[in-house]
Order: C-alpha cells, then sequence, then structure tokens
C-alpha cells in the first residue's frame, strides 16, 4: 500500500487506519452502533446506507474515490461508474488495488466539460465539502442528463455559525437552498450525528497511539499531529454543540432550471459586460473589467438565460481595519437586473437569486470576507432590505467648499508637493513612506472601519484604474520633512473633486485647504467631496463656509447570512468617493 504519498491529512488517517486494524478499504467516517470495536464496520455501515438510496444501475460519476472500494462495487454491480480524484497517488493506489479495467482519473469536478457526460447519478461522500457549492452545482447542471438525474451526498455541514471560527464546512441550509435555486428538489434527508460522530474519538485515539510509527512511516513532522489533534477535538465539540452535523442527501431534478445561475469569469465576463452596457449607458471594455475583477480580485454571480445575463450581482475584495483588526471586506458592486427579469423584486425572483447566491457564498462568519459594505440608492436599499438582504448602517453626504481660501487657512508648517506615477511604484522611497503613513491612520482611526489606503492600494486604485486621471498631493511638515497627509483629487470641469484623505485627521483641515487653493488658481468654483455621515465631522472646521447634503446613497451591512450583526457596523465607516468603484 503506498497511501503515505497522499495529501496531509489523509495519509495519515489512512496509515493510522491500517495500524490499527491491520487494513483500510475506505477513507470517510463510520456510522457506528452498540460497541461496534472496529472502525471498518461503522464505515461498511455507512456505505451500505450509501447504496440503500442508489437508483438501479445506470451512468455514474463518483467525485473523490477514496480507496476505490465503492467504485469497484458500483462497476460489479453493473453500473457504469466513473471516478475522479485531483490526487495522481490516490489514482495509483487505486489501479494498485483495483486493476487497470476501473474507469478513474485525475480530475476536478469543476474542470470536467460537459462533452464528458451526461451521467444519471453524481456520487459525493464526503467530498462536496472541498466544493464551492455553486461550482458543485454547474458542474451538476453541466455534466448530468438533462431529462432527469440525481444527486447522492453523503457529507459534514454546518447547521448554523455562532462565530468566525465556525468555518470550514457548508453551511446546510444554503447548500439546499443553492439547490433549489438549480432546480433539484431534496426527496431523502437523514441526520447521522449521533452515529458519526464517534469516528472522531476513534481516530483521536488512534493518532495518539500510533504517534511514534505515524512519524517514522510518513512525511509527517509532529506539530502537524498536533494540530491535526487540535482540529479533531475542535470537530468534536462543534458536534456536541449542534453546530456541525453529518448529513445523507438524495437529490433529483427533471430539466435544469431556466434561467440558470453562473459564476462569472473572465471567459464569461462579455456575457456580464454586456448587461452592464445595457443597465448602466456606459460600455465596460475588457481592461476595466480584468482592473475591477481580475487575478482574483472581484466574484460575480450571473443568471443566464437564452445565451445572456438577465441579472448579475458582483463583489470586489478590499482589506480593511475592521476596529483596528485587519480582515477581509467585500465591496458589492455591478448589481444588476434586466428590465425584462425584474417583475419579481421577492425572494426567488432573479435579484434575490444572485443575491443571496453571492452573499451565501462571500460574506458572514466562515466566509472569504468578514463584512460587505456597497453604496447602493434609496430604490435599491428598499428592495434589499425587504428581501432581507441588506441592513443600513450608514449613509453619504457630500460637502462643498468654495475655491477660494482665506488667508488665515494657509500657514507656514507645511509643504506640498505632487505624487508622480512613479512615486507609486513597488519600492521607491515614497511608497514605504505612503505604507507608514497608513499605519498611522489605522492608528488614528481604531474605532471606525476603513478600507486599507496603503501603498498598494493607492498605486492600484489611483494608479491603474483605466480611463481616469488621478492628482495626489503629499502634505509634509517642514520640520520633519517628513510626509503626513496625502490627497487624491480628480479634475471636472467646473469642481475639484476631492476623492481620498491619507493620514491622521488633524492633517485633514490643510489638505483640503490646499485642495481649494488649487481648484482657486485653476478657476474653477468649489471643491466637492463624500464623506460617511458619521465622520463628516473629521473634515468640517467651526465657522467654514461648506455646505452639506444628503446624496440618498446608503452604507449597507450583510444581513442574509450569519455575521457580524449590522448594528455593530452602525455609524463606525469611514468612506470617501475613491472607496466607490465607479470614481
Amino acid at each position: 500500500m503506498n497511501t503515505a504519498a497522499f495529501s496531509f491529512p489523509l495519509n495519515v488517517y489512512a496509515r493510522a487506519l491500517e495500524l490499527q486494524e491491520q487494513r483500510v478499504d475506505y477513507l470517510h467516517y463510520g456510522l457506528f452502533e452498540g460497541d461496534d470495536a472496529l472502525i471498518r464496520h461503522a464505515q461498511e455501515r455507512a456505505s451500505r446506507l450509501l447504496w440503500a438510496q442508489m437508483p438501479p444501475p445506470c451512468r455514474v460519476l463518483e467525485v473523490g474515490i477514496g480507496l476505490g472500494t465503492t467504485l469497484s462495487q458500483l462497476q460489479q454491480a453493473g453500473y457504469r461508474a466513473h471516478g475522479i480524484t485531483p490526487e495522481a497517488a490516490q489514482v495509483a493506489e487505486v489501479r494498485a488495488r483495483h486493476g487497470s479495467n476501473l474507469s478513474i482519473e485525475q480530475a476536478r469536478l469543476e474542470d470536467l466539460g460537459a462533452e464528458r457526460g451526461p451521467w444519471d447519478l453524481l456520487l459525493l461522500q464526503e467530498s462536496a465539502q472541498y466544493i464551492e457549492p455553486l461550482a458543485l452545482f454547474e458542474a451538476a447542471e453541466r455534466l448530468l442528463a438533462k431529462d432527469r438525474a440525481t444527486l447522492l451526498v453523503m457529507d459534514e455541514f454546518a447547521l448554523r455559525r455562532d462565530s468566525a471560527a465556525d468555518g470550514g464546512l457548508h453551511h446546510l441550509g444554503h447548500f439546499i437552498a443553492l439547490a433549489e435555486r438549480f432546480g433539484w428538489s431534496v426527496v431523502q434527508q437523514q441526520e447521522l450525528s449521533e452515529g458519526a460522530r464517534p469516528t472522531l474519538e476513534a481516530l483521536l485515539g488512534m493518532l495518539q497511539k500510533h504517534r511514534a510509527q505515524l512519524i517514522a512511516d510518513l512525511p509527517v513532522l509532529p506539530a502537524q499531529l498536533d494540530e491535526l489533534g487540535q482540529a479533531l477535538q475542535r470537530y468534536r465539540e462543534l458536534y456536541r454543540d449542534g453546530v456541525y452535523s453529518y448529513q445523507l442527501l438524495v437529490l433529483e431534478r427533471g430539466a435544469p432550471a431556466m434561467p440558470k445561475l453562473v459564476a462569472i469569469h473572465e471567459p464569461n465576463a462579455a456575457l456580464m459586460r454586456e448587461l452592464f452596457q445595457s443597465t448602466f449607458g456606459r460600455a465596460m471594455d475588457a481592461p476595466e473589467w480584468a482592473w475591477k475583477y481580475g487575478q482574483g480580485r472581484g466574484h460575480g454571480v450571473g443568471l443566464q438565460k437564452q445565451g445572456r445575463l438577465v441579472a448579475h450581482y458582483g463583489g470586489i475584495t478590499r482589506p480593511i481595519s475592521l476596529f483596528g483588526q485587519p480582515v477581509m471586506a467585500c465591496q458589492v458592486c455591478d448589481v444588476m437586473v434586466a428590465p425584462e427579469a425584474n417583475t419579481a423584486l421577492v425572494r426567488k425572483g432573479a435579484l434575490h437569486q444572485v443575491s443571496a447566491t453571492f452573499l451565501e457564498a462571500q460574506i458572514g462568519w466562515g466566509r472569504p470576507h468578514a463584512v460587505g459594505f456597497g453604496f447602493p440608492n434609496l430604490r435599491a436599499m428598499r428592495v434589499a432590505e425587504k428581501l432581507g438582504l441588506y441592513a443600513p448602517v450608514d449613509e453619504m453626504v457630500q460637502l462643498t467648499w468654495p475655491s477660494q481660501v482665506p488667508l488665515s487657512a494657509l500657514d507656514d508648517e507645511h509643504a506640498f508637493e505632487p505624487l508622480a506615477p512613479a512615486d507609486l511604484m513597488p519600492g521607491s522611497p515614497e511608497w514605504h513612506e505612503l505604507d507608514a503613513l497608513w499605519r498611522t491612520m489605522a492608528g488614528a482611526f481604531s474605532g471606525s472601519v476603513l478600507g486599507v489606503r496603503d501603498a498598494a492600494w493607492l498605486h492600484y486604485r489611483y494608479g491603474q484604474k483605466p480611463g481616469f486621471e488621478h492628482v495626489l498631493l503629499c502634505l509634509r511638515s517642514r520640520l520633519t520633512q517628513s510626509c503626513i497627509g496625502v490627497a487624491v483629487m480628480r479634475w471636472h470641469a467646473d469642481h475639484l473633486e476631492l476623492l481620498d484623505l491619507l493620514g491622521e485627521p488633524q492633517h485633514f483641515p490643510p489638505l483640503i485647504a490646499a485642495a481649494r487653493r488649487a481648484a482657486h488658481a485653476a478657476g474653477l468654483a468649489s471643491v466637492v467631496t463624500w464623506i460617511t455621515a458619521s465622520h463628516q465631522h473629521h473634515l468640517v472646521q467651526p465657522g467654514e463656509p461648506v455646505l452639506a447634503h444628503k446624496l440618498n446613497i446608503f452604507v449597507p451591512a450583510n444581513a442574509h447570512t450569519p455575521g457580524l450583526a449590522a448594528a455593530t457596523l452602525r455609524d463606525c465607516w469611514f468612506l470617501m468617493a475613491g472607496d466607490t468603484d465607479f470614481h
């Protein structure tokens, strides 16, 4: 047996089982009853339960082949079965055990093209948890028969999420909801946690008993086994508390749902850009899409009908400082619904399908992004509230100053200099200054929530955005010669727009004064900026001739998935026009 080449921790489980019971046939949980002494017997019981749900012999794709035992039995029972695994070592081991006639290959489900099907049954035994649900159901729609198909899943799920630590497993309710959006119906569901949970105890015992031999036989370090043991203990606690669960799901569908949900990536980005142009009346070319969504920065979910998108929901990953802690946020953008699909602004309508699918995949506890934010207008905010997607936590206001600056607003303590594009290049002296300045700003706003404004962000946001030219002005202390503030501006025909500020709030007034002076020198009447209402006091000085008015643009918090409560974020965001994706 050559399971030592398996990826960690499968190699540990396989070897530990072999040491404990002198043989290993399965790598999945067992279902224990009574005084079962052998994991193998509990695993066989789980396999018998799985077999009891199988339809008569048909075309089967098994995703995740373990040691090939189930796949071999399927073939012997008359099923036209094919197995896939991303691990070459598993393919080699299964062929060594069961012969070269077993139909297997090294592949990921997400990468199989439609020409590989159709299959009638998709079988996933403890492999669904490693595949993003949207990708899983997209693959099922692509690979399974169009008239009738079955999806058989035996796996671990999260029943709820109580904290940011409750990640790692798909949320059962969200998984089933997404299945229903793809036209699947749950025809059978069994809760199996009570029988599966002893597997964790057995594995913990084997790790301890065979620790020395495992380290001798496998390419693993003691620290890895310690971490694995801690993870198993954590799983045991989550099962005990009813957070994690072991489930058997049998899903069936007839013809696939139309329109269908799709993930938006570069190969089908043209569909999104077509809907963007028809919705907003301007083109988004390929470079702009790549700037926003490329290289893993962005994510999108679309609803496709007859070859075109009728709805889209997008988001960009943005590192933020959340009350002084670095986390990832998702900036929601490009939410669009075509008029012909906009007749049902209700649950299960086009907007809800793309929004809920996106939020369930991206935002909240156990998701890639701790929080979400965006800039919906009043109508969009009300619709999202009605659908239970958002809760408002702030709103944007516009501040307008006359460009003329009284002499009293100018001082001799500061000097101003423009930052050239070369100054934003990685490794430049200015790059390091800007990084230090961001750390100072983050400390000053440790009680707020704000997007990271380090040198990398400034370079990406203001130095690389296609079709836009921005002016960056550095505020230097004449005494120390250090950069203590940066203003980001953009020229318009009749005003100067102040997009962003970097630095401690006490240095904002001279930056604003410098912007006003620059606007006046250019013959412009005013300086305009956007900022969250909760933080406008940082920009407004007593006695200044500044006008403020509400924009009916709101800052929402995610209300659809488990996560940080909206009340925690209320009146805490520091956001300016430069934090939007459309300025």
